[in-house]
């Protein structure tokens, strides 16, 4: 009997699964919170240069004076009343030379010179404050905020690397722990930030502890659930993730100084501190260090919770267990070994390709709702409930559209969406911002099916050997979109004009487009046996060789029946560790 096996005679999704689950998926809304914070504490306000030598300037006119002092210090180049990124036109970044209240109307300017300004005012109607309102980071200083969103999601990166080992040597519970300090500890700090430099340090530890605090424990409760759920509770985690985004919405609302932001958005998640008492190590991990006696405590409490009973002779055959693994041959070849397979290569191009694409969308549409016009807060509330309605409609499109056909459709769906944006552009129209709004949820519900889908695509794609392999590369190529994500996002806000609001969501487009076709080319694996071998997966999706395959197999040795046996062994061992094709990886859903 094997651990699966075992799992699925004590109930594969039964009482004791399902409260551990929700437990571990907790924490995704409190990861979601801590991750899209910043389009609320790095929001540009409306602004415009201060006038000099006036000690109270508001934005607000305060009247005929001070409209008139604005009108002799500040240019107006540029201007346009339709266009928020022009509402002051130069008057953002410039003031004119030699011009201050005191010497107002008392001479005639030789010229009409400016320079840039060094003091602003901004419109505190919709923020008291943000990070950037408080360090100035407009007009020069604005690719700082770009800066700061992509070194997050640097972080996030690290996170993925150093947790994944950690709960691996360490245990899942441990990491869970020194995630939750780190991750509570930086976001609490955050609200303190002295200036820009501790600012992003600090955003950065906060990424790798949300990384831990989402992967450790959803792997945990993963390793509890049986093979037939696996799927579903990879999908569903994400409706915690929106969940933490209608939290945030209400929270950002209520609360408009982001120093008071940031630690009502943190300061809560020390609660969770409380629910590692009342996790179980993974049973699953605990075999693979020999602990075989504390394995054999948690499947007890498992088999008590649903009324099952565990075989008496459980703990011969976890030992049986250990003992297979350890007389497993080692895995042989390596992710380069597709490269020996024109066909796989392809494949593997177009998964990294589409990883990227998906991550690099996702995170661009969601971080770049401030600039779509209205309210921030209604535009992010919409943003959270398309995505779970996304979430959903891909839990119930998954087992009935196929794999290929619904990441396809959501793929191109959300580029034609996007591309579409340049139409309020080319109509000119200054009351058609819900077009925009609408062609923007439109796309982010065909990035979040594409985003909940890819990883199970990937899975099943792969032979069993370079499975892992593949998935865990693809995780890294997708963190390059993330990193990338956030310049383009804010390409909007650094061009300016109603062109700069509507090209990072062309570029976005574009990329979903090529991104979505490219995936056209792949394989359906709904209801496919997955491959087991190279030569399985050179063959997978095709009745038979084609001409073109015979000739890749003249020149290149597919592996004999003794390797494919010893692939065969390799998996079998790799179910007993927790390395099965659906066990891990949708830790990385959201990051």
């Amino acid at each position: 009997m094997k651990y699966d096996d075992l799992v699925e005679e004590l109930g594969e999704f039964g009482p004791y699964q399902r409260k551990i689950y929700v437990i571990t998926c907790l924490p995704a809304a409190v990861a979601a919170i801590q991750t899209l914070v910043t389009v609320f504490t790095l929001a540009v306000p409306k602004h415009r240069c201060s006038v000099l030598g006036l000690a109270n300037d508001t934005f607000k006119t305060q009247g005929l004076h001070h409209e008139q002092l604005i009108n002799w210090t500040l240019p107006w180049t540029d201007f346009d009343p339709d266009d928020d990124s022009k509402a002051w036109g130069s008057a953002q970044c410039n003031v004119f030379i030699n011009r201050t209240a005191e010497n107002y109307h008392l001479f005639e300017p030789s010229s009409n010179d400016t320079r840039s300004c060094s003091k602003w005012t901004f419109d505190t109607s919709v923020f008291e404050n943000t990070f950037v309102t408080e360090e100035n980071m407009v007009c020069d200083d604005l690719p700082l905020k770009s800066h700061a969103n992509s070194i997050y999601m640097a972080g996030l990166f690290v996170g993925s690397i150093f947790y994944g080992l950690f709960s691996d040597w360490k245990g899942r519970k441990p990491a869970i722990l020194v995630a939750l300090v780190v991750q509570c500890a930086s976001a609490i700090g955050t609200a303190f930030a002295p200036n820009w430099w501790a600012f992003v340090v600090l955003r950065f530890l906060t990424a790798t502890g949300n990384m831990g605090l989402f992967m450790c424990p959803f792997v945990l409760s993963m390793e509890l659930v049986g093979r037939m759920w696996r799927t579903f509770a990879g999908v569903a985690i994400q409706l915690f993730w929106g969940a933490g985004m209608f939290l945030l919405t209400l929270i950002a609302y209520l609360v408009r100084d982001w120093v008071d932001l940031q630690l009502a958005t943190s300061i809560y998640a020390v609660t969770l501190l409380s629910l590692y008492w009342f996790l179980p190590e993974s049973p699953r991990w605990l075999l693979t260090q020999g602990r075989v006696q504390e394995a054999k405590a948690v499947l007890e409490k498992v088999a008590e919770a649903n009324g099952k009973t565990l075989p008496t002779n459980v703990l011969e055959i976890m030992s049986k267990t250990e003992k297979d693994k350890e007389e497993t041959p080692k895995n042989e070849g390596g992710l380069l070994t597709i490269c020996s397979y024109p066909v796989l290569a392809f494949r593997a191009m177009v998964i990294f390709v589409n990883w990227f694409v998906v991550v690099m969308v996702y995170y661009g549409l969601t971080l770049n709702v401030g600039s779509l016009g209205g309210s921030i807060y209604l535009n992010f509330f919409l943003s959270g409930a398309v995505e779970t309605f996304a979430n959903i409609v891909t839990i119930w499109a998954l087992p009935r559209m196929g794999r290929k056909k619904f990441h396809c459709f959501s793929m191109i769906l959300g580029g034609v969406a996007n591309v579409s944006f340049l139409i309020p552009v080319l109509v000119g129209k200054s009351n058609i911002t819900w077009v925009g709004m609408l062609l923007s949820n439109i796309g982010k519900f065909g990035a979040t099916g594409g985003f909940s889908t890819i990883y199970v695509f990937t899975a099943e794609l792969f032979p069993t050997n370079l499975r892992n392999s593949v998935v865990g590369t693809s995780s890294m190529v997708a963190r390059i979109g993330g990193i990338i994500c956030p310049y383009i996002a804010d390409l909007g806000t650094l061009v300016g004009g109603k062109f700069g609001t509507s090209l990072p969501y062309v570029v976005f487009g574009l990329s979903g487009l090529v991104a979505g076709l490219l995936a056209l080319m792949l394989p359906e694996t709904l209801n496919q046996k997955l491959p087991e071998t190279i030569q399985d997966a050179v063959h997978f999706g095709k009745s038979k060789p084609t001409d073109a395959e015979e000739t890749v197999s003249s020149t290149t040795k597919l592996p004999s029946a003794k390797e494919e046996q010893k692939t065969r062994n390799t998996e079998k061992a790799s179910v007993e560790n927790g390395n099965g094709h659906l066990n891990q990886g949708f830790e990385l859903e959201k990051f």
